[in-house]
This record gives C-alpha cells, structure tokens and sequence, in this order.
C-alpha cells in the first residue's frame, strides 16, 4: 500500500525533506496560533494612558467583529500563558533529541505531531474548563510534545541530505518554521477578521489540519535511506556514503559523550547564540502582534497580513541565503566558519535594529512598518549558518546536541512572553521602547560570544572507536582540523 505514496520522480531525500519542511509548518502554526488568537479571546484592562500615544488612523476599525472578548486577563498573565508553551518545550528538547537517536527521528516525529494536534484540537475546551489556568496546562503539553518534534528534524537532515547539499535542503526543512509563522497570521487573521469566525475555529481547524499530515508523513516516509525500498539507483550513489555509515552507527552503539560536548567551546556558542536569536524570534512571533495593535493602532485583519508578510520575507531570504551558502561552500570562497558567522551576524543585527528603529518613528505607522519588515527579513540567514552548526560539528549525536542547543535557546521563550508582558503593564509607547533596547542589547550580545568561540570543524567526540565515552581513543588525531576534516568524511555520514 505504502507503495503508490513513494514512487515518483522526485529523489526520495528531496521528498523527506518537503514532508518534514510541511511538518514543520503546521507545527509552527499550532505553536503560535494563540498570538493571534489572544487578541480576540483576552484583552487586559488599561491601567492608565499614554500621554505619548500614536493618534488612531481615520479609518481605524478595532475589530471586524462584532464579539466581545470573553476574558478580561491582564498583560502579566497573557505573558504568562504565551510562555507556558516553552516550559514543556525546555523540559522535551534533550529527552526527544536523545529517543531519537536511539529509536529513530521519524517514530519520535509522529509522535509528536499527533499529540500536538490533539491538545491543539481540545485547547479551546481546556480553556473553558479552566479558564486561563486550563489554557497554561494545554500549552505545556503541546510544548512537551513539540519538543520532542525539533531536534529529531536534526537526525533526518544528517540522515538524508549529503554535506554539498546540506545548507539548501537543511534551510528548505527549518524554514517550516517561517512558513508556518507566516500561515499563521495569514490565515488566523483572515479566519478572525475576514471570516469573522470564533477563536475556537482556529485550534480546531489546525489541528485536524495536523492530523492529517501526520497521516500522511507515515506512510510516505521509511526511517533511513537503507530501509527505503524504493530509491533509485542513482540516489543510492548519492546517500551511499550516509547509508553506510547510518549501518555502521547502529552496530557500534556508541553512547553520547556528555562531558566532552558539555564541555565544548564550539557547542557553548552555538547555546549562546541561540538565546539571542530566539529572544528576538519569541518576541517578535508572540507579542509584535501586541504592539502593531496598541501602539500603531493596525486591526486585526491588517496585523495578521503584516505579520504573515514579515515571515514570507524572511522565508525568501533563507532559500537564498541557503543557496548562496552551498554556492560559496563548493568553490571555497571563503572557510564555512566564516560562513556561518556571517550568515548568524546578519540574523543579529538586522532584526534588532529593525525592532529598535519601529519605536522611534514619530508615530509614523508606515515608516515603522518598513523599519521592521526590512530588519526582520535579515533573520533569514540564521538557517543556513547558525541552524545547520550543530551538523558541522556532529553527525552522530546530532539529535542530542542540538536537543541540547535548542532546550537552551528555548529558555528564552520561558522568559521573553511573561517578560514582556510584565514591561508593559500599560502597552504605551514607553514600555515598547524598552522592551526593544533589552531585544537589541542580548541579541548583540550573544552574537559577539558566537563570533569569538563559534567553530563548524567536525569535533573529536564525535567518532570515538570505543562504545565508553569515559575511555574513548580517536581514529583520527586531526579531526577537527581542516587537515582532518577530508579523512574523517570518508568514515561519516558526510
């Protein structure tokens, strides 16, 4: 049966990746869908006025709807019930990354989509059940659930997708995550506006819509290139080099050697970079919806197609930033550490000084509109440079490092909603302007350490000869040396 879903033209790993990109999209959508779907469900009690406020537009309309929102939470517990998701989330991350590995990335896959999809589904029946409380406890199952999803995608690249196409088909997969942010605000704003349907419509019709792909990812996919039984001869050329050292990783059995990736400079900077761009990430997907609605007066319908246009943005610039990436890597033009510095400085500095910039605009809703748009389009780079890092310095413990990296950059998720929110009791046009210098300050910062400590050479730990980390001896010494780096491909998945 799972025949007629393989077959096709398409090389298989090309296919993979598009199903785990599509994945990646819905999930995103699922995540994050409560940053618009808050904005009609809650709005908090305005404390005081802003003496600075931006002047309503002519033709403002403060919703398209004619509903009043059923609960009055302040901007401390909306910040509260946005951050929820990633306590579930941290706690996930190196667990999933570590099951992964052992059991397989698409088994953990599945099941994480379907239980996201579930708790998506009844969200709106936690809600109200237990009002905000019952709202908190479902997103943090759906983080839990989420958690497990992320680092597995890591497996999946390391196993399907060869070095020379590494940043292409890895920024294809990861760039998910913008086209689900960007159908997210697309779609929920005109769900919410257009349509004028209920906030309810939006977890239901999201999560059967995950449903369905989880349906059709298990039958489409098989677990390793070795076990596909439908490739084409001159795709097992291609993945002949990961096929066999997918078989010889099984054999071995090789445990994760904690300590020394614990204790690796190069996987610290990725950790710490990862902080900084998912704090400007997390504020701009959970609370920029906020601050285009209190402080530059756009309704929800126009919000949700701004903030969909914002991702599309960053979308493009990722593939041809990807691109780009793979073009310099195979003429060697420049090192692929200078690569992926450059690539991760540019996803810094662009948005933070776009986030800055829209706050200091005079009220000018248009310019400030360009000022983000323009800055957060820069955030494209980070997936051919940063995102694919954990894969430059590990192929065989890839989900564990970066269930490692990305429970680390989560962390920020934690912190940045409830954070926000507690900054802007009041959502004037003060309480934003700080906010974006605190985004601006840790996102330079966390850049700076990458730039001093951020490495892409295969580390040593990763090929121990023995299955005990503690006593483990190397097949190489110069591994991790660009000397090294051509001998160890000949025993890698790369």
């Amino acid at each position: 049966m799972r025949q007629v879903f393989v077959i096709g033209c398409m090389p298989q790993r090309f296919v993979v990746a598009i199903l785990c990109f599509l994945g990646l999209t819905i999930s995103y959508v699922m995540r994050f869908c409560l940053s618009m779907a808050i904005i009609e469900m809650a709005e908090a009690p305005r404390v005081k006025e802003d003496p600075n406020a931006c002047p309503y537009p002519d033709d403002y309309v403060v919703s398209n709807s004619t509903k009043v929102t059923e609960y009055q939470w302040t901007e401390e517990t909306q910040g509260l019930v946005q951050a929820s998701f990633f306590w579930g989330y941290v706690l996930s991350q190196l667990p999933g990354g570590m099951l992964a590995d052992r059991i397989g990335a698409r088994y953990v896959i599945i099941l994480g989509a379907t239980f996201t999809s579930l708790f998506t589904i009844v969200t709106p029946l936690a809600t109200t059940v237990g009002d905000w409380v019952g709202l908190l406890i479902v997103r943090v199952c759906i983080g839990i659930a989420q958690g497990i999803m992320y680092p597995s995608l890591h497996i999946v690249v390391a196993q399907w997708i060869p070095k020379e196409e590494r940043a292409t088909w890895a920024t294809v997969v990861f760039s998910g995550s913008l086209s689900g942010n960007a159908l997210n605000y697309l779609f929920s704003g005109v769900l919410l506006g257009h349509l004028d349907l209920s906030w309810q419509h939006v977890f239901h019709i999201y999560g059967t819509v995950g449903i369905l792909w989880t349906v059709i990812f298990g039958l489409m996919t098989y677990a390793t290139p070795q076990e596909h039984p439908y490739l084409s001869e001159k795709e097992k050329v291609a993945l002949a080099e990961l096929m066999s050292t997918n078989t010889t990783q099984k054999d071995e059995g090789v445990k994760t050697p904690w300590a020394d990736i614990l204790l690796s400079m190069p996987v610290w900077a990725i950790n710490i970079a990862m902080i900084g761009h998912d704090w400007g990430l997390f504020a701009q997907i959970t609370d920029l919806p906020k601050f285009m609605k209190s402080v530059l007066h756009i309704n929800v319908k126009a919000n949700g197609l701004l903030n969909a246009l914002s991702y599309i943005l960053i979308w493009i610039v990722s593939i041809l930033a990807g691109v780009l990436v793979d073009v310099l890597e195979r003429r060697k033009i420049i090192s692929t550490t200078l690569n992926r510095k450059l690539g991760t400085t540019l996803a810094s500095v662009g948005p933070s000084l776009g986030l800055l910039g829209a706050v200091y605009t005079n009220c000018d809703s248009t310019l400030a509109i360009i000022y983000l748009m323009v800055g957060l389009a820069f955030m494209g780079f980070y997936y051919p440079s940063l995102k694919v890092n954990v894969i430059d310095l590990t192929t065989r413990h890839s989900g564990a490092v970066a269930g490692l990296t990305t429970m680390v950059g989560a962390l920020s998720g934690v912190m940045v909603p409830y954070l926000i929110g507690f900054m802007t009791p009041n959502s004037t046009l003060h309480e934003w302007r700080m906010v974006m210098w605190l985004t601006f300050i840790v996102m330079s910062s966390t850049n700076i350490f990458y730039i001093f400590f951020g490495a892409s050479e295969v580390q040593p730990w990763n090929n121990p000869t023995t299955k005990d980390p503690e006593l483990a001896t190397y097949d190489n010494p110069a591994i991790g040396t660009e000397e090294g780096d051509g001998k160890y491909h000949q025993e890698s998945k790369y």
